[in-house]
């Protein structure tokens, strides 16, 4: 690597091209309108992303990535990227890059072999974290979109991304006339790893942020068949102990101690128990005029309580505002009851749920999330959510103690907020 930079965040996009173009000598230059470069947006000392250098409407395409999560503060400055790309300013005021040196070998000939025409690749990396992969906008050399890329680089992306093509699958038949799923045009491997090509969903209408997608979250909740239990019987929370219980002896053997709290308090509610999408929120849809889209299906799961993805939907961005307590208990307490009333009871023939039940539910959203929080925190690359997840961990002891006042002693929680 011919990189002098000694960015970490431009070092860890410069590796994962390498990864991607194995055969490839991999330099941070001014790339001009080279065919094969790539060029960093918005700049070298904080790239974000890489586009094609020399194909104007692919780069620019790649910047206009409208979810319904978009405001327009922040949807202004990649619609002012995307101009500046698609008329061909880049060289001028992008000028830098990675000139890539040969693509034998590299996932844009595997890609150019699958689809039968000649591709170019941009390239987006999240921040680190157990799961994270690249995702790409592939778009023909002439500019035309063709669709988004997962490519798998870890055993566990490997899986993530082999999971959600089999998931595409699996869940057309929910989806009609309930929201819009990518469709699936190629999954296979590509040097020993997962890669998924899906079609693009590109919104007909302008995007603003709206209230829980209620008929779409209850055909997913209903995308297998619901079953009732209660939560000390059920398969989730038998998965949940399993997961937990290594961390025992560890220092986050504070979340299996809150599950086994919650357990001899909740244990007795009975639940409706069906699917979730996993990470069911504004960032990962986009509303048409008449359904919304609906995206990035990894972390779809079943034999979950029903109405998990509305307390992700609802909740999760208040959640990720560590130590600021008031926004979890406005977001858990006020916001979640109502859309969650609202999904569980069109997705279940049981009516509506009970305080008691909606309560539960509510808790479980925290103990998964704060689970797969936990368990990424103790992967290589999970060392930035541990924050996270031990914040979850104490937005489930402050939940507890509100919500069971039992539990008050045990847990050695004193409520100064009244």
């Amino acid at each position: 690597m011919s990189v002098t930079n000694n960015n970490p965040r431009l070092q860890e996009l410069v590796a994962v091209v390498e990864q991607l173009y194995p055969r490839a000598d991999v330099r941070l230059s001014r790339v001009g309108k080279d065919a094969t470069a790539l060029r960093l947006v918005p700049f070298p000392r904080y790239p974000r992303m890489v586009v094609p250098a020399g194909v104007n409407a692919a780069a620019g395409d790649a910047l206009s990535r409208p979810s319904a999560g978009d405001g327009r503060l922040s949807a202004a400055p990649r619609e002012f990227l995307s101009r500046v790309l698609s008329h061909g300013l880049g060289p001028a005021l992008l000028p830098y890059g990675l000139s890539v040196s040969d693509q034998t070998d590299s996932i844009v000939e595997h890609l150019s072999t699958v689809l039968g025409q000649q591709v170019v690749i941009s390239l987006t990396v999240g921040s680190a974290r157990a799961n994270r992969k690249p995702i790409l906008n592939v778009h023909a050399v002439e500019g035309g979109e063709i669709g988004f890329a997962k490519v798998g680089l870890t055993p566990l992306t490997d899986s993530l991304v082999r999971h959600e093509a089999e998931i595409l699958d699996r869940l057309p038949s929910a989806a009609a006339g309930n929201f819009i799923l990518p469709p699936k045009l190629h999954s296979g491997r590509w040097q020993d790893h997962e890669v998924l090509l899906m079609g693009a969903l590109r919104p007909d209408i302008r995007q603003k942020l709206r209230g829980v997608p209620t008929n779409a979250a209850a055909a997913i909740i209903t995308s297998v068949p619901v079953t009732y239990s209660s939560i000390a019987d059920s398969e989730w929370l038998a998965g949940l102990q399993n997961s937990l219980e290594p961390l025992r002896k560890t220092d986050d053997g504070a979340l299996p101690e809150l599950l086994d709290a919650f357990t001899a308090a909740c244990g007795s509610v009975e639940l409706p128990f069906g699917a979730w999408h996993g990470d069911f929120g504004p960032w990962n849809m986009a509303y048409t005029s008449t359904l919304p889209m609906i995206w990035d299906w990894e972390r779809y799961g079943t034999a979950v309580p029903a109405g998990l993805d509305v307390a992700h939907y609802t909740a999760h961005q208040a959640l990720r505002k560590i130590g600021n307590m008031a926004a979890a208990r406005e977001a858990l307490e006020n916001a979640l009851p109502g859309p969650l009333r609202e999904v569980v009871s069109l997705a279940t023939s049981a009516g509506l749920p009970d305080p008691r039940q909606l309560t539960a539910i509510c808790s479980a959203y925290l103990f998964t999330i704060a689970t797969r929080f936990t368990l990424d925190a103790h992967t290589p690359d999970g060392t930035s959510v541990r924050p996270l997840a031990r914040w979850h961990h104490d937005v489930i002891a402050d939940r507890l103690h509100r919500t069971v006042p039992a539990l008050n002693h045990e847990l050695g929680i004193h409520d100064d907020s009244h």
